[in-house]
């Protein structure tokens, strides 16, 4: 299988069946829409090569190329994905050892261009890619055209949800590189990320809204259906670890409670995943950094018993995901941002461990909010990654005393909606008014996970 840009220059895929010019619109062209042809767009074509067939497949082939092409020469090399050895390292036809067989129901074929002087070198360039396509089944049939709407939700999660769910985003983001790409294969993981999409995009889209509720009703059922439904070698599997994932961050959207539920799964997967060898470094590194992230914003607020329990544990414990970006070696000052940044999340947790313990006296209190408002102020409000502190600056809010504390960390929240648009952060701030009207007889804790629980982050 190989990919190819349908925008080339010749417009849609029908215009060009048609040999018509293309204006290129998206999502469906002009003169699709005319002539009421379903316009497959101007995203990422997937063909196979002919040399593929189930019964041989040749250990190096040549396309069919018109005699007078001055690139007859180019010749083609198979990769043979197992999806029983996710991570693993694929082998090609071709090599000592390889087997000469076509692909059988368990692997995808991927047709890699190479130079006979540079094949080593052409292995090492997708050895990784190769890595990330392995624990995908193979494809059922024809590939079919993404439809329209599906390719503005996953583009829509890939360029603005995927990049708010690490602090600093980067090329090898595990939402684009790896929950992605299950998604183009596993339903489940699909109807996930575009419901999600779908509900972030319905703030200024409401007819998105009720689809969207209806979709993720749907989700949950078939997830509650599954976990019921398991054998006895089923108990891992990565479809599902995705779905809960996506769901998750779902949640941080709509401010839903699901995840009171929905993270504990997550915990109990990734554990699971850790063990799994079929699963690559990279991917054990995302899963865990993720989980432990929902595990710290999430617990807390979802259980006061929950969150004591995580603060036995030091918070870097759970901040590997602040650190990884790749860039944060080569940049000082992205690199000192991101120590702020940390300093203000262990400051929280303070916060929230003395006052789940009784601890906290009022002047305590007003000290430690004070000492990390001072901190805050070192930072500048729209740095990149300060997203990552929603949930530190609701839990000083919460524990704000003083009216000049709770103006500050409050119009702080707000300019963090700002930056991420996800309506956890509205509801945060709804909460903190009921909060503040009740500080003097209620443990604010006690009102986030009994009566407003609420994923913030």
């Amino acid at each position: 299988m190989s990919l190819a840009k349908r925008n080339d220059g010749k417009g849609c895929y029908e215009c060009r069946m048609r040999r018509v010019r293309c204006d290129k619109k998206e999502p469906e062209c002009f003169k699709c829409q005319k002539k009421g042809i379903k316009c497959s767009g101007q995203g990422i074509e997937c063909r196979f090569s002919k040399h593929m067939n189930r019964k041989q497949t040749p250990s190096v082939a040549s396309p069919q190329l018109p005699a007078a092409s001055s690139k007859a020469s180019k010749r083609y090399l198979f990769v043979n994905v197992e999806n029983t050895h996710d991570g693993a390292l694929p082998t090609s036809s071709g090599q000592p050892g390889a087997s000469t067989t076509g692909p059988s129901s368990s692997t995808m074929s991927i047709v890699v261009p190479y130079r006979s002087k540079g094949r080593e070198l052409v292995r090492a360039r997708h050895a990784e890619q190769c890595q990330r396509v392995a624990s995908l089944p193979s494809p059922r049939g024809a590939i079919e055209v993404v439809p329209a709407r599906s390719r503005m939700l996953f583009d829509h999660f890939s360029t603005f949800i995927a990049s708010k769910m690490v602090v600093l985003d980067f090329n090898e983001n595990g939402y684009r590189q790896i929950v992605l790409p299950i998604a183009c294969q596993d339903d489940l993981v699909a109807q996930a990320v575009s419901v999600i999409a779908a509900f972030h995009l319905s703030s200024r889209m409401p007819s998105m809204h009720m689809a969207a509720e209806r979709g993720q009703e749907l989700i949950l059922s078939r997830l509650r259906q599954q976990s019921l439904n398991l054998g006895p070698g089923q108990l891992f599997n990565m479809s599902t670890l995705a779905t809960l994932l996506v769901l998750l961050v779902g949640d941080t959207i709509t401010g839903a409670n699901n995840y009171v539920y929905l993270l504990e799964l997550l915990s109990r997967l990734a554990k699971l995943a850790m063990n799994d060898p079929r699963l690559s470094d990279t991917t054990k590194a995302f899963i865990m950094e993720q989980t432990k992230m929902f595990q710290l914003f999430g617990f807390p607020l979802s259980s006061q018993m929950k969150g004591i329990q995580t603060f036995t544990k030091s918070p870097d414990y759970y901040l590997d995901f602040m650190t990884s970006s790749p860039s944060l070696g080569s940049d000082p000052e992205q690199y000192a941002n991101i120590q702020v940044m940390k300093d203000i999340i262990r400051q929280a947790c303070y916060i929230y461990r003395n006052r789940a313990s009784h601890e906290a006296t009022r002047e305590s209190s007003i000290e430690a909010v004070e000492r990390l408002r001072q901190t805050v102020t070192h930072l500048d409000p729209n740095v990149e990654g300060r997203h990552a502190l929603v949930w530190a600056f609701f839990v000083a809010s919460a524990e704000s005393i003083l009216p000049e504390h709770r103006d500050f960390f409050y119009n702080r929240l707000k300019g963090l909606f700002e930056c991420t648009r996800f309506g956890s952060i509205p509801l945060a701030l709804q909460t903190l008014d009921y909060i503040w009207s009740k500080q003097d007889s209620t443990n604010w804790i006690e009102i986030v996970t009994h009566e407003r629980q609420i994923l913030i982050m």
